[in-house]
């Protein structure tokens, strides 16, 4: 899995014309009415078990990175479908990674039980730096696998998360606010319409704080716009994947990962003498160099996480992962 963002690509996306046992008999067991009366809360997995998941990925993903197939064994969901794309791209333009990620340390956030499917957060930390990857875990029907991911550093003053006595997590249901300023779901939808409108929603704009991977966005997408001389429409498409997971933090806030399918249309207008081209190394593999004269559309997936304050304020998004899936045309 390579995460990588969608700003340098987006940026130039287009150029036109020009993520206890009991007690002995003998003795009662100090113990035995608190056990009786106050049982040990349990985790959607144990630590170790948690541990074995996380093994397990590394040695499948290891595999499919030397192989370049095999990632259904280790990811699903949007993940997949990123990882998947990422090879593809990579393998057109001569980039395909043989290494295998190495896993310095690692961490755990594992949720009471409760959560449908359950789901757990494994972190590492990357070699040769300080920044961790994280993984978000989901029980499938085909067992353990990866279905988010995400890259942090010092520099992004990511929220702790909160842990009860037990040193377990609370997975919080998306679709309620409680104390946050805004659902998760709520949050997402927000992100998405920010970037479809370009800026002009005024909800999305009191919602999202600005970022690299919201209103830098933003203004990419706009600049785009302007550049198009009047003679084509343009379309940002982006669809809420089913993938959002939230965890409470210790301020009362949510860390939250969601992502994005999203399609960019370009229609030409009757009589436009401009053209569209993908001059930027990945896109100009997957759109094969060509130029189109009529429309334009490139699909994309993207993983990203948030903050949401329990406080008023604004949504922050700390990260992205951006996938290119295809270009076409004509």
């Amino acid at each position: 899995m390579n995460i990588r963002h969608s700003a340098p690509v987006l940026a130039a996306l287009v150029l036109f014309g020009v993520a206890a046992c009991g007690g002995g008999s003998a003795q009662k067991s100090p113990f035995a009415d608190q056990a009786r009366t106050a049982p040990v809360q349990q985790g959607v997995v144990t630590p170790g078990e948690a541990k074995r998941v996380l093994d397990r990925y590394e040695k499948l993903a290891g595999q499919a990175v030397l192989q370049g197939k095999g990632w259904e064994a280790a990811e699903a969901g949007l993940s997949l479908r990123q990882t998947k794309a990422d090879e593809q791209v990579n393998a057109m333009i001569g980039n395909r990674s043989t290494n295998p990620m190495e896993m310095n340390k690692t961490r755990f956030t594992i949720p009471r039980s409760g959560a449908n499917p359950p789901w757990f957060l494994a972190e590492f930390a990357l070699k040769g730096g300080k920044s961790w990857r994280q993984l978000i875990f989901q029980k499938t029907t085909q067992g353990w696998r990866v279905v988010a991911s995400s890259v942090t550093d010092p520099k992004m003053k990511v929220p702790a998360i909160a842990k009860d006595r037990d040193g377990l997590a609370t997975a919080l249901p998306v679709d309620e606010r409680g104390t946050l300023t805004i659902s998760p779901r709520q949050a997402a939808q927000s992100h998405a319409r920010l970037f479809a409108t370009a800026g002009a929603d005024p909800r999305a704009r009191q919602t999202i704080a600005p970022g690299s991977f919201t209103t830098e966005l933003v203004k990419t997408v706009q600049d785009q716009r302007k550049g198009l001389g009047g003679q084509w429409n343009v379309r940002y498409q982006p669809r809420l994947a089913p993938e959002i997971f939230a965890l409470k933090t210790s301020a009362g806030g949510a860390l939250i990962w969601y992502g994005f399918l999203t399609r960019n249309s370009f229609v030409a207008h009757q009589g436009s003498t401009y053209t569209a081209s993908f001059p930027g190394r990945q896109t100009a593999a997957l759109s094969h160099g060509e130029t189109f004269k009529k429309r334009a559309a490139l699909n994309s997936a993207s993983t990203y996480l948030a903050v949401i304050p329990s406080a008023p304020g604004k949504v922050r998004v700390l990260n992205e992962w951006f996938s290119l899936l295809s270009i076409t045309g004509s």
